[in-house]
C-alpha cells in the first residue's frame, strides 16, 4: 500500500492556521482602531493566538457634556478580548486616575485614584450588561459623603436594565439600571466597609439627566455597613432629585450599634456602647451638598445594659 506524503495530512492544519491567522489580524486591527479612537493615543496589539490585546501608555481622555463631565487618565492600559467575542473586553490599567461627575447634580462626584485597575466590560449591542471596576487599593472620593477615603478592595459594578415594566399602580417607576459599591472605607483612623446595591428607576432608558429627573429615583435596598468585616447596620433609602439641582435622601437604619452608627455617618467619635438586644431604628435624611443627619435611635436611651451583651465593635484600622 503506497503511503501519502506527509505533507497531505499536514496541509488542510496549515491552511487552517493561515486562515485563522488572517482573521485574527483583521480583527486586531479592527479592535486597535477602535480602541486608539477611544482613548486618543496609538496602540500596539498582540495576543496571537488566543486573545487580542491594545497596549497603550500615558492615556488622557476627557469627555464634557451639559450633563456630565468624565475624565480617565492612567500610565499605561492594555484592553483584550477573545477575537471571537466582540462585546466583551478586560482593562488592565497602572495608576489610573477616574472623575465622573454629574453636572447638573450637586455634590454627584466620584473620583477614584489608584496604583491598578482590572475592570470588565460586556456591552454585546446598545445595552451596558455589565461594568465591572475592582481596585485592591485606592483613594476615592464619593457622593454625599465627599472624601478622600483609603479604600481597599474597593469596587464598582454597574448594569443597564430597560425595558422593566411599573408594577400595577405602585409610584416607583421600572428599574432601568443598577448598581453596586463594595469595599472598606479608612479616614481618620476609622476604618468602615460598605456594601451598597443601587436601583436606578425611570419611566423609559436613561438617555438624560433630564429624563430621569421626571419622577425618577435611586432605590438603596439592603445595603450593609460592616465593622471588622462583620455586619453593623442595614440601610434602606430613597433618593430623589430635587428642583434645585440636589439629590435628596429619605430612609432608615437599623441597628444593634445605633449610637457608633450614627457617630460613623456624621463624622463624629464613636462612644463606647455595648450592643442591643434588638436592632434599633433611625431616620436617614439629607442631601447630596449638606451630607447625612442621622435621627435619634427609637427606643434607645443610651442607659445602662446587662453585662451580657458584648460591646459594639469599635471600627479603627
Amino acid at each position: 500500500m503506497r503511503r501519502l506524503p506527509f505533507w497531505v495530512p499536514v496541509l488542510p492544519l496549515l491552511l487552517g492556521l493561515v486562515a485563522y491567522w488572517l482573521y485574527w489580524q483583521g480583527e486586531a486591527k479592527a479592535f486597535g482602531e477602535v480602541v486608539a479612537a477611544r482613548v486618543g493615543v496609538p496602540v500596539e496589539t498582540a495576543g496571537f493566538p488566543y486573545r487580542i490585546e491594545a497596549r497603550a501608555a500615558d492615556i488622557a481622555v476627557r469627555r464634557q457634556t451639559r450633563e456630565l463631565s468624565f475624565a480617565a487618565h492612567a500610565s499605561s492600559m492594555v484592553v483584550n478580548r477573545q477575537p471571537w467575542r466582540t462585546g466583551h473586553v478586560v482593562i488592565v490599567a497602572e495608576q489610573p486616575r477616574l472623575q465622573i461627575a454629574l453636572t447638573r447634580l450637586a455634590g454627584m462626584r466620584l473620583d477614584v485614584e489608584a496604583p491598578a485597575m482590572l475592570a470588565s466590560v460586556r456591552r454585546p449591542g446598545d445595552t451596558l450588561e455589565r461594568l465591572s471596576m475592582q481596585f485592591e487599593t485606592a483613594k476615592v472620593w464619593l457622593p454625599f459623603t465627599g472624601g478622600p477615603f483609603d479604600a481597599k478592595n474597593f469596587e464598582l459594578h454597574l448594569r443597564e436594565t430597560p425595558g422593566g415594566e411599573p408594577q400595577g399602580t405602585s409610584p416607583t417607576l421600572p428599574v432601568q439600571a443598577e448598581a453596586r459599591i463594595a469595599g472598606t472605607l479608612d479616614r481618620a483612623g476609622a476604618s468602615l466597609g460598605i456594601d451598597i446595591p443601587l436601583f436606578v428607576t425611570a419611566r423609559a432608558p436613561i438617555g438624560a439627566i433630564d429624563g430621569w429627573r421626571n419622577g425618577g429615583t435611586i432605590e438603596v435596598k439592603g445595603a450593609q455597613l460592616l465593622a471588622q468585616d462583620k455586619p453593623l447596620a442595614d440601610i434602606d433609602a430613597t433618593l430623589a432629585p430635587l428642583p434645585d439641582g440636589r439629590i435628596a435622601v429619605s430612609g432608615t437604619i437599623r441597628s444593634e450599634c445605633p449610637f457608633t452608627v450614627k457617630a460613623l455617618l456624621e463624622g463624629a467619635a464613636p462612644a463606647a456602647e455595648y450592643r442591643a438586644r434588638r436592632a434599633r431604628t433611625m431616620a436617614l435624611t439629607g442631601d447630596s451638598a449638606a451630607g447625612f443627619v442621622v435621627g435619634e435611635p427609637e427606643g434607645a436611651t443610651g442607659g445602662p445594659v446587662r453585662s451580657q451583651e458584648p460591646p459594639c465593635p469599635v471600627p479603627h484600622r
